[in-house]
């Protein structure tokens, strides 16, 4: 069979054209034009062995992220396995070694007392301007969500937000980025977030006359991530609190609503993760307090 690998990968990634988020194929368009397109060029499928590959990780691991080179192997996979589907094509096991991931840092997150700051000086100035960091720090919404939220996602009657898509600036080699709004990050992404009696009166006394607008800019154009993240570090300096990335006021959300005991589950389903998994080894972020006071509560068990 004379069938190079680069052009499977090319075909595959036509076939999910339409089915695929924006996001994810321009993923698989960069990861190939990055990472494996040059390195592939002139192999054959038919030549493709657990060797090659482990070959290709090995060689990458001095360029690249472990996480990019998990990323190409995965496509690579996804490749040959509806190349398998659709000719005689026997796809080889495949079981590699790949480089260790580095173990992430600590979740960024707001004291109670950093919480409070920024709302009360946002609840006594610019509420319009800082609304998305009300909005993230009260339902967990992501930046992307917060962007594509218009007001006619928000029902003020049944007291919930209807979360159903993002807003992302989409980036391919050699190519103009774009901006593309579409479906949640997964389809848990998809839900309705309950909005809290403070949440209530904040978003009444913001509420425009035209309904059919972005919730950040009251107007029919959307706001991108990249300038809201400079209003929110912008707000930061200002208040003089320690700089963290958006995302931390999600990460602030999750713990609240853990150290308040709520069940893993339902914050889960809050969040929009695929899984209670995501919730406890990404978002949930115990203080130091809380820890010291788990370990001081085995004084009781011994000393008895």
């Amino acid at each position: 069979m004379q069938k190079l690998l680069n052009n499977v990968i090319i075909d595959y990634i036509k076939i999910k054209n339409t089915i695929l988020n924006p996001s994810t194929l321009a993923r698989y368009h960069n990861l190939f034009e990055n990472h494996i397109k040059e390195w592939f060029q002139e192999i054959n499928i038919i030549e493709i062995n657990n060797s090659i590959l482990q070959k290709y990780v090995d060689e990458q691991w001095k360029k690249t992220t472990s996480i990019v080179i998990r990323e190409a192997i995965l496509l690579i996979k996804l490749a040959l396995k509806r190349e398998a589907k659709i000719s005689n094509y026997n796809m080889p096991l495949i079981d590699l070694d790949f480089p260790p991931l580095i173990k992430k840092k600590n979740v960024e997150t707001l004291t109670r007392v950093e919480e409070k700051q920024v709302i009360n000086y946002i609840l006594n100035g610019e509420k319009q301007k800082y609304c998305g960091i009300v909005l993230s720090l009260l339902t967990g919404m992501r930046i992307g969500e917060i962007c594509a939220l218009k007001w006619n996602d928000i029902d003020l009657k049944k007291r919930q937000i209807n979360v159903n898509k993002t807003l992302q600036r989409i980036c391919l080699k050699d190519k103009k980025s774009m901006i593309q709004i579409g479906k949640t990050k997964t389809s848990s992404g998809s839900r309705n977030i309950p909005i809290s009696n403070f949440l209530y009166d904040f978003l009444i006394s913001i509420k425009p006359s035209n309904r059919d607008t972005y919730f950040l800019t009251n107007t029919t154009t959307p706001k991108e991530p990249r300038n809201y993240r400079k209003i929110y570090k912008t707000l930061l300096k200002k208040l003089k609190i320690k700089p963290t990335t958006f995302h931390a006021l999600r990460h602030t959300f999750a713990t609240r609503l853990i150290e308040n005991k709520v069940d893993i589950k339902t914050i889960s389903e809050l969040l929009g993760h695929a899984s209670t998994n995501i919730t406890i080894s990404i978002y949930v972020h115990s203080e130091y307090s809380t820890k010291r006071k788990a370990v001081k509560s085995l004084d009781n068990l011994i000393l008895k």
